[in-house]
């Protein structure tokens, strides 16, 4: 038998051992011969499903019998916990969104256990195991990525909302600023600061970058165009070091309006533009995005796009609630929450 259609009969006996169709904790499971009757296979790839199951905490060896073990018991026990993956849990905005989560957790009487994913996408699939076996009933995901997430993504059998992002061909209910307008936002701002040429900074990580996008449509929408050596992809975690000199090349002698996909590479972008001897923002004006606490208070301060941090973790609690109490079984649905820019002197030139 292939790997696949033994994984798919882990995932099938996993959901209904899940919901309770194989009795309650405690409860004698199949023996392998059963197994074998079942789904007409053979003894060793009964005996390598029994195995999976045990290594995914839903079987327990009991005497000389297989068991259901105790932690498969779903309902109000189970969804007071949630498991909460995000893609990088020491970086300061994921800091913020995971003490939001907590605090609106702890309104409802929850408990969340959190892990990051480091954008890797096998990392994050281990992980959504990991928490599912520490007893999740659950799963809150900042996808590791907007493409190659969605094979764990689909594979999950307990209830999941994403935040932040949405991944292709994954039907889920998600939580996300509306990006595309943030976007529109920064390039509007930078238009009216009178940029001459613009640059963008995202992740290299990420195909489909709304933010981006927003940036680009309303560049175009004024005339000006963002061509591909204007749209730097960077690692998150590599040392720009070639950034001044990327930033010296292509700044053509007036003021050039730099977008970052967040904060952080905003403020690589401001120490660029000053190795280059460049003044912000008569010469460069930076643009970030979170507008998280550092950015008020380094100098220049830095010109953010700003949303309700509470609010998305209090509408991805209720998406996930709903689902885990089975209220809602429809599509996925999407709630988006309005940015808004914050002005600070990494862009605004003041009298």
């Amino acid at each position: 038998m292939s790997a696949t259609k033994c994984a798919e009969i882990v995932k099938e006996i996993g959901a209904e051992i899940r919901n309770g169709e194989h009795g309650a904790p405690g409860t004698a499971f199949m023996t392998v011969r059963e197994l074998c009757d079942v789904f007409d296979i053979s003894l060793v790839t009964a005996q390598r499903i029994v195995n999976r199951l045990k290594e995914d905490g839903l079987l327990v060896r009991s005497g000389r019998r297989t068991s259901i073990a105790a932690r498969s018991m779903h309902g109000a026990a189970a969804s007071c916990r949630i498991g909460v993956v995000v893609t990088k849990i020491d970086n300061p905005f994921f800091s913020r969104l995971l003490n939001a989560l907590e605090l609106a957790g702890r309104r409802r009487g929850l408990e969340l256990i959190s892990a990051g994913s480091d954008y890797n996408v096998r990392h994050e699939e281990h992980l959504f195991r990991m928490l599912e076996n520490s007893g999740a009933g659950g799963f809150l995901v900042c996808p590791a990525h907007d493409i190659d997430s969605a094979p764990a993504l689909r594979n999950l059998t307990l209830p999941f909302a994403l935040i932040g992002r949405r991944v292709a061909g994954v039907d889920a209910d998600t939580v996300m600023t509306n990006d595309f307008e943030a976007g529109r936002l920064a390039a509007i701002h930078l238009i009216e600061q009178r940029c001459s040429d613009y640059l963008y900074m995202g992740i290299s990580n990420f195909r489909n970058d709304m933010r981006f996008r927003g940036f680009a449509f309303e560049l175009h929408q004024r005339g000006v165009e963002l061509p591909g050596e204007r749209h730097l992809r960077v690692d998150v975690d590599r040392d720009e070091s070639d950034l001044p000199e990327y930033l010296a090349r292509l700044h053509r002698g007036g003021k050039t309006g730099v977008f970052c996909y967040h904060d952080l590479f905003a403020l690589r972008m401001i120490r660029a533009a000053r190795l280059c001897k460049f003044s912000i923002p008569r010469e460069v004006s930076v643009v970030g995005f979170d507008d998280l606490p550092i950015a008020s208070e380094v100098y220049p301060s830095l010109t953010s796009i700003s949303y309700p941090l509470a609010g998305i973790a209090e509408n991805a609690l209720e998406m996930l609630l709903r689902r885990l109490h089975g209220a809602n079984d429809g599509p996925g649905a999407t709630n988006y929450l309005d940015p808004t820019l914050v002005v600070r002197e990494s862009s605004f030139d003041l009298p």
